[in-house]
């Protein structure tokens, strides 16, 4: 749309006796946006005008109506939502609420690389955001800084909205008539995205992964002239570890491990739900230490005249069982909007940590020559920080290359390989066992418990396994799935998790977890042996 699409009398016609057009505010991608009011209340709104190619094309007509109704649904603090929208007289308009903000685009480009802290409180926010969108069947599709803004909210700290929800599938959809390639922002988009492969919820979290990357280094994995050596980059070369681009800021393994599983190549090896990837950051040694929230510095607010205006796009350029979980906080908090360029801004308080509390790291099963089938009975041995294990691990073929796979984080390699021994060794209750441990270590709770199951079923003493008990106290930290693990505990493990229960009960880092443990205690504490 031009400059003059204010006066035009089509939009006249169209905002008559319900919106009026105050000043231009932003321009982009998708078409221009006008700081208006919703006459009779006084609200402030943003009216966006979506340029010609949307009314030009019947069927981008359409899909402009199914993507406006989709994002009308979202009702999350930290998404953009539609409060009206149209195609009247040739014009697609959507209106949103007006806010004052800057994109996180401008907050890395003034400040640099942020701290983690700051980085992860962002990041937990968005995935709030995606978490909310993805349970609607909506995808993002252009998650990168120019499409986030924070806002400073007194008493809160900086507050994320994630913008034009549902607008990158839009534009795909027209330009991919016409030019046979998907639209996106090479930087920042997914191998299959590229490929122009379906997408799903996990192609946003490998945005989000890229997105963490940069606020972490203050660079982007990917680096090139060209887009199209960007996107090779994306789809065949590994991304560098974090510590690589910036030498000396400290990374914990955990963090990097965490970073590298988000920018997968497949999405298999991905997080699989924004929950997931949330619960993740949760359980980070960097998020455990944060006594307190600190709100994440913005740059000043924008003069009256300016308010809206989006800065313009910078330039391309340890064992499984040792691991801990933490809640997903995707709750909401106190509230307040703001629109940039094409959306409105989240205005959300960040989560509380509490303290860390130590406790007793598992014990690690190691390999030790038996026969097969399974152990008759159980063998004591001495594990350092926690009580020792139940069981003697059988020694099935290639064994010991699977637990190295599994120590080294080939995660994926190792559960292939243990798939193919329990299909030829169908009474090993071992390699159920280790397979438990990798899909817990996964946070695939539900995966987790059927290996864990069947270990149990060749082989009772495996109620016993620490390590065991302690990866189901662990999947209590997960609002979704504490429930089934807790039954779990109950029905399959029973007494022999007691001891390992009132200790969560008493002592766990995370006060969920210690109020649903205590709960299961008395009920594990019925059970026989």
């Amino acid at each position: 749309m031009e400059d003059t699409l204010a006066s035009d009398p089509r939009i006249g016609k169209i905002l008559q006796g319900r919106y009026r057009i105050l000043e231009r505010v932003a321009a982009g991608g998708m078409g221009v946006v006008y700081r208006g009011e919703r006459l009779e209340l006084g609200r402030a709104v943003a009216i966006k005008f979506l340029h010609g190619w949307v009314a030009e094309d019947p069927s981008t007509q359409k899909r402009f109506r199914i993507e406006a109704q989709a994002m009308s649904q979202l009702s999350h603090p930290c998404c953009v939502s539609i409060i009206d929208f149209g195609v009247e007289g040739g014009a697609p308009f959507m209106v949103m609420d007006f806010i004052t903000g800057a994109t996180l685009r401008s907050r890395v480009q003034a400040g640099g690389p942020l701290s983690v802290k700051q980085a992860l409180s962002i990041v937990r926010q968005v995935l709030a955001g995606l978490a909310h969108a993805h349970e609607r069947g909506i995808v993002h599709r252009d998650i990168k800084p120019d499409n986030i803004v924070l806002t400073e909210v007194t008493g809160l700290g900086a507050q994320v909205r994630i913008l034009d929800f549902g607008l990158a599938r839009l534009r795909d959809t027209a330009t991919s008539l016409t030019l046979g390639m998907p639209v996106g922002t090479p930087s920042y988009m997914a191998p299959e995205q590229i490929r122009g492969e379906e997408v799903d919820a996990r192609t946003d979290l490998y945005s989000v992964g890229v997105l963490l990357f940069e606020l972490l280094t203050g660079q982007k994995p990917f680096n090139g002239e060209r887009s199209a050596a960007v996107m090779l980059q994306h789809q065949e070369a590994p991304p560098p570890s974090l510590g690589s681009v910036l030498p000396g800021a400290g990374f914990s393994q955990p963090l990097e491990a965490l970073v590298a599983k988000a920018m997968a190549k497949e999405p298999g090896n991905r997080f699989q739900a924004a929950a997931d990837f949330a619960a993740a950051l949760e359980a980070l040694p960097e998020v455990a230490v944060t006594p307190a929230p600190t709100p994440v510095p913005t740059p000043p607010a924008p003069r009256p005249l300016d308010a809206g205006v989006v800065s313009a796009p910078a330039p391309s350029g340890a064992p499984v069982s040792a691991r801990r979980g933490k809640r997903a906080l995707l709750g909401m908090g106190a509230v307040g909007l703001l629109l940039v360029g094409g959306g409105a801004v989240l205005l959300w308080p960040e989560a509380r940590t509490e303290p860390p509390v130590s406790s007793p790291q598992p014990a690690t099963v190691k390999p030790a020559t038996a026969p097969e089938p399974p152990p008759a009975g159980p063998e004591k041995k001495e594990a350092a920080g926690g009580p020792s294990p139940t069981v003697t691990p059988e020694q099935l073929p290639g064994i010991e290359q699977i637990e190295r796979w599994v120590r080294d984080g080939r995660r994926d390699q190792a559960l292939r390989a243990l798939g193919q021994l329990r299909a030829k060794y169908p009474t090993s209750a071992y390699a159920p066992f280790l397979e438990g441990q990798v899909n817990f270590d996964n946070l695939r709770w539900v995966d987790g418990l059927a290996s864990y199951g069947a270990a149990i079923r060749n082989n009772p003493d495996y109620r016993s396994e620490p390590t065991l008990i302690r990866d189901l106290i662990r999947c209590l930290v997960s609002d979704r799935f504490h429930t089934k693990c807790g039954e779990f505990l109950v029905r399959e493990v029973g007494a022999p998790a007691a001891p390992l229960l009132e200790e969560a009960a008493r002592a766990d880092e995370y006060a969920n977890v210690r109020t649903r443990a205590a709960r299961l205690l008395p009920k594990v504490a019925q059970q026989k042996r």
